[in-house]
């Protein structure tokens, strides 16, 4: 079984949020092991400086040997197979876990950025972190979908 880390800042409040991302945590579940990790933000702190100390809670959260993609404006776009062929390498790695990072309201700061061995775009539109998350744990599904030859994706 596969096994991914799913590291983002900030609880999910709203229940139709936890809804939607448990509707496919749970569609994963026979195929896909998830720790869903989520640090706390950092409300206090202002521009750069928010972002550096949400990012150093996430980096604590990360092995040494994991994998790394972050979710990042910057990142690669891809359709859906191709996000499929990326991750199979990813999730076979034997070294360590795959490891989504998904920043708080105003992103990751460049240390994090620099740590992670790819950035990931799920759009060029900004969304909210939750609603990333979701779109993160369909496309992990579809993901899934893809590589076993289920019929999900047309």
């Amino acid at each position: 079984m596969y096994r991914i880390k799913i590291v983002c800042v900030g609880k999910i409040k709203k229940k139709y949020w936890v809804e939607a991302i448990g509707h496919y945590a749970k569609m994963l579940g026979p195929m896909v092991r998830i720790d869903a990790v989520a640090v706390k933000d950092c409300p206090g702190a202002e521009g750069e400086d928010r972002k550096r100390a949400e990012s150093a809670r996430i980096l604590e959260k990360i092995g040494a040997r994991d994998t790394t993609v972050a979710l990042h404006e910057t990142g690669k776009l891809m359709n859906s197979r191709e996000f499929a062929a990326f991750v199979r390498p990813l999730f076979e790695n034997p070294q360590g876990e795959c490891c989504f990072v998904i920043g708080g309201a105003l992103g990751l700061s460049q240390e994090l950025l620099a740590r992670a061995d790819c950035l990931l775009s799920l759009s060029p539109m900004t969304m909210p972190h939750e609603l990333a998350q979701v779109v993160l744990y369909e496309q992990l599904f579809r993901a899934m979908t893809i590589l076993a030859n289920r019929t999900y994706h047309y």
